[in-house]
């Protein structure tokens, strides 16, 4: 499965105050693994001597996307400078569009890239 990640790199090395044109940069990473995992934030109360719980539906958490590709020190080299960079999107291999997410974790052994996106709710 594809994932379709882009956003406005930050070349390593570059200089922070350095006036650059923003410009957003795509990617294709062919990965082995693509989940995406979804929960509702759900408040219990459990009633002392009356009749089971009483449960509060406070609505859906943001959806975590889990991604495991097999890739070499070029792609790597540019997905880290969109994890450096900012406005990072990916278009949803699930089918719900274009989404603005955030990096929580990139991981990578050389041979195995892992990352972890949060959709970012506004």
């Amino acid at each position: 499965m594809k994932l379709r990640l882009s956003g406005i790199n930050q070349e390593a090395g570059s200089d922070p105050l350095a006036l650059t044109s923003a410009q957003r940069t795509t990617l294709e990473i062919e990965c082995n693994t693509l989940t995406v995992s979804i929960e509702r934030r759900i408040q219990r109360t459990v009633i002392r001597g009356g009749e089971g719980d009483d449960l509060l539906d406070e609505g859906a958490e943001s959806a975590v996307y889990e991604a495991v590709a097999i890739v070499g020190t070029t792609v790597y080299k540019e997905v880290l400078d969109l994890f450096r960079g900012s406005s990072p999107m990916i278009q949803d291999p699930f089918g719900q569009g274009n989404l603005k997410v955030a990096f929580k974790s990139l991981s990578y052994d050389g041979k195995t890239l892992r990352m972890t996106l949060i959709e970012d709710i506004e």
